[in-house]
């Protein structure tokens, strides 16, 4: 069987908003667009969780603990939406099979609190990622890859399963693969206009995966554009070696190899700029 390499999955996002309600302005439907590949499932994904968010309306309204709503929350959007781990499916697939994974699950989980105004960080480590949410009862930790422990509320636990995230281990789901260990440390907080950027870091790896150079290359530029982050400048790395040793054209390879170079010279650029 052919042994991919693992790279780590990434996630994601937000900053919270301020008013109470759900009726805030929050562009959920434009964000939820955004993340979505597909355009024949657009309408239909948009529909569904349009659908999704005004049931919850409804529980929220004659809601009075924030921490039971957010459990609320994460329980329906499980039973919803988020059926089969895959450590590469994408939003589209999400919404099609039940398929997902930290990233398609975070997206969702963070989108509806965006709309129910729940302050809230998303928290990115080298193999995790989770959310930490503020409510009215105190802080909240969800981990949508946890569908029967990953709502925690006492501060205890929570401290604790921080300290295990921050050791940056790597948990395998596949005796199958080869996983690739980081030589930096993460732990971020990534905004939700980041998050695409990770989106199609993940299809970069998937693409490499694979054996999809070009693929790769076209997707890690897309990425590298909306976030670049120690974890894309180490996969351009990787993609720059493989291309090197790859069979294909020499002209492909030059190609592929300028653009990845072009784009991390650009983002070098915005980056000094910035400062």
């Amino acid at each position: 069987m052919k042994r991919g390499v693992f790279i780590g999955l990434v996630l994601m996002l937000a900053e919270a908003a301020v008013a109470n309600g759900s009726d805030n302005g929050f562009p959920v439907d434009s964000y939820l667009k955004s993340f979505l590949i597909s355009s024949d499932y657009k309408t239909k994904s948009i529909s569904s969780f349009d659908s999704f968010l005004s049931k919850l309306d409804k529980k929220y309204s004659t809601s009075k603990n924030e921490r039971a709503f957010v459990q609320t929350i994460f329980n329906r959007t499980h039973q919803k939406f988020l059926k089969h781990f895959a450590s590469y499916a994408t939003l589209d697939e999400t919404f099609e099979t039940g398929t997902y994974n930290c990233l398609t699950g975070t997206i969702l989980l963070s989108l509806s609190l965006h709309h129910f105004n729940i302050r809230h960080q998303v928290i990115e480590t080298n193999y995790h990622i989770f959310i930490l949410a503020e409510t009215n009862e105190g802080e909240i930790l969800l981990e949508a890859t946890d569908p029967l422990n990953g709502f925690v509320s006492d501060q205890k636990d929570i401290n604790a399963r921080i300290a295990i995230y921050k050791q940056n281990e790597i948990q395998a789901q596949n005796n199958n693969k080869s996983y690739y260990k980081f030589n930096f440390e993460l732990y971020n907080t990534v905004s939700i206009e980041e998050l695409r950027g990770l989106v199609f870091y993940n299809m970069a790896v998937d693409s490499f995966n694979h054996g999809q150079l070009k693929t790769a290359v076209d997707n890690l530029v897309k990425a590298n554009t909306l976030y670049s982050s120690f974890r894309t400048e180490q996969f351009s790395q990787i993609l720059l070696l493989s291309l090197q040793q790859s069979e294909l054209d020499t002209k492909t390879k030059e190609n592929c190899m300028h653009a990845i170079l072009s784009s991390k010279q650009k983002t070098m650029a915005a980056f000094v700029a910035a400062n």
